[in-house]
């Protein structure tokens, strides 16, 4: 759907699907030179150092289009600051990262997510003066000074995560599970093929995390978004991914499904401890 149709749309009522029809090789302006059957996001031997400190070490790992991967580890492990690589928030010392077969790594975070990789944030910070509706056009400005465009993506992303009641309640008024939906709307709304997620169920009950379950599922099933989560609530990342990487001292230990990560006895020495059993999806 090219930004005019979607104008139409928005001037007519009309709510498209979200996102938009997207070609074989991803978003319009998205790298391109993929390889045939190469992953979606591919991340080869990364690192990242702080004076010295090394928060992560020669990293790798892919994620297909249309997966949900996880990435697991203790506090103070480099997920986010793999995240903050991928995402152009900061550059890494060595190592690659392509995205849809072409180099991002060093780009800006502005870019990145022109190309079509969106992201959350472990901490919560909506413009609390603002509505829900209008916080989610944060996100549905991107690439675009249309503001019948952004509201169109905005409401896309809180159709689809079930926050169309609340867009017009002002964003302080809104409990920690509304505000971690809110966070994924803002994401959303730039209408990623990639969406990084950050512990956006960190404090959850297990009934509002289960909600959170269902709508990305619905996004990955139904939208095609691809997913690549950070998270601690193993109830999730059991319902949820297909593959799971851990990472720990900055290091990738341990890949694979989530009964073989859960089994690892490295994974249950160095995060899940010893008393931890394996669970199914």
């Amino acid at each position: 759907m090219t930004q005019a149709e979607a104008r139409g749309a928005a001037a007519t009522g009309a709510r498209p699907a979200l996102p938009p029809d997207v070609p074989p090789d991803g978003p319009p302006g998205a790298p391109s030179g993929a390889r045939p059957g190469a992953p979606m996001l591919e991340v080869a031997g990364v690192s990242r150092s702080f004076r010295g400190l090394r928060a992560v070490s020669r990293a790798s790992l892919t994620v297909a289009r249309g997966e949900i991967v996880a990435l697991i580890g203790p506090n103070g492990a480099g997920k986010t600051t793999l995240f903050n690589l991928v995402a152009g928030a900061l550059a890494p010392d060595e190592g690659s990262i392509r995205f849809q077969g072409a180099e991002i790594a060093g780009l800006r975070a502005d870019r990145v997510c022109a190309v079509g990789i969106g992201r959350t944030f472990q901490i919560v910070k909506p413009f609390a003066d603002m509505t829900v509706l209008e916080n989610a056009m944060v996100g549905g400005f991107r690439g675009t000074t249309d503001p019948r465009l952004a509201r169109a993506r905005a409401e896309r992303a809180l159709q689809a995560l079930d926050m169309w009641p609340e867009r017009h309640r002002p964003a302080s008024a809104l409990t920690l599970p509304g505000g971690k939906r809110l966070e994924v709307a803002r994401a959303l709304a730039t209408e990623p093929s990639l969406l990084l997620l950050d512990e956006v169920m960190a404090g959850l009950r297990p009934t509002e995390t289960d909600r959170m379950v269902a709508a990305f599922r619905r996004l990955n099933a139904e939208h095609g978004v691809t997913i690549l989560l950070i998270e601690h609530v193993m109830r999730a990342v059991m319902a949820l991914a297909e593959r799971v990487y851990v990472l720990h001292h900055g290091e990738i230990i341990a890949a694979g499904t989530p009964q073989q990560v859960t089994s690892d006895p490295r994974v249950l020495h160095s995060y899940l401890g010893s008393g931890a059993a394996p669970a199914g999806r």
